[in-house]
């Protein structure tokens, strides 16, 4: 009885150790967009009612003499932080199962002594969203000369902050990012992606909306949008 204990200890001992140690599967992102737009022009009514613009980002609300701070440290980052360089949508893999990927760059930053505001050190920043490619539908064939608030329901999403800007434009860095965020096995409610869009004449204006942004900026489209052709839109998004 004793021998054939210790052959049993034996044996699972062998298959324990004889297990292969495997790599774990990182959910795979195409490096090419299907779809992406990396410039328009920011446009935000202050407070006096002037309307103050920039590219890529939605102007500080600063009026009068205030207005010459609109291009310093963190005033530079836009109304609530505000801003992009790039928005693109790329197809992702998980699990063997196919979804989209929303994937949004931009600047951030931060003072080493807060206290004081002194010591700006500037970043950037990634926000991305996973979901089902058919919520994409969603924008097609909108009525035009209106408000709408598209609410793309997410799968996931999260924010990395403190990148370089030569990391940041690595895919690599957000699928490393999403794998970790997944084991985590969060199971609190995924925010919705926001896009506020309005499509004038033969411009789109709109706001992808950030991920921590939700509860604090709703924007106006008649007085903060991103603006651009709807030809230039619509290589981020299908309008028909």
């Amino acid at each position: 009885m004793k021998k054939n204990y210790l052959l049993l200890l034996l044996l699972i001992s062998v298959f324990a150790y004889s297990q292969e140690r495997e790599n774990a599967t990182l959910p795979t992102i195409n490096p090419i967009a299907k779809g992406k737009i990396t410039e328009a022009t920011g446009w935000l009514q202050n407070d006096d009612g002037e309307w103050l613009s920039r590219k890529n980002r939605l102007p500080w609300n600063l009026s009068g003499q205030d207005k010459k701070l609109i291009d310093y440290q963190h005033y530079a980052l836009g109304e609530n932080r505000e801003n992009f360089t790039y928005i693109g949508l790329h197809d992702v893999t998980i699990d063997d199962v196919n979804y989209t990927i929303l994937i949004k760059k931009g600047k951030e930053g931060h003072y080493k002594y807060e206290s004081i505001s002194k010591g700006w050190i500037p970043q950037d920043v990634i926000v991305y969203y996973v979901f089902e490619s058919q919520e994409l539908e969603k924008l097609k064939n909108l009525e035009g000369d209106k408000n709408h608030e598209i609410k793309i329901k997410t799968i996931y999403a999260n924010r990395i902050d403190f990148l370089t800007p030569s990391s940041s434009l690595d895919v690599n860095v957000v699928e490393k990012d999403l794998y970790k965020f997944m084991k985590k096995g969060s199971k609190f409610l995924m925010p919705e992606l926001v896009v506020y869009l309005k499509l004038y004449k033969d411009k789109a204006r709109f706001v992808v909306q950030s991920y921590e942004s939700i509860e604090f900026l709703r924007p106006d489209l008649d007085k903060m949008y991103y603006e651009t052709t709807k030809e230039k839109f619509s290589k981020l998004f299908t309008l028909e």
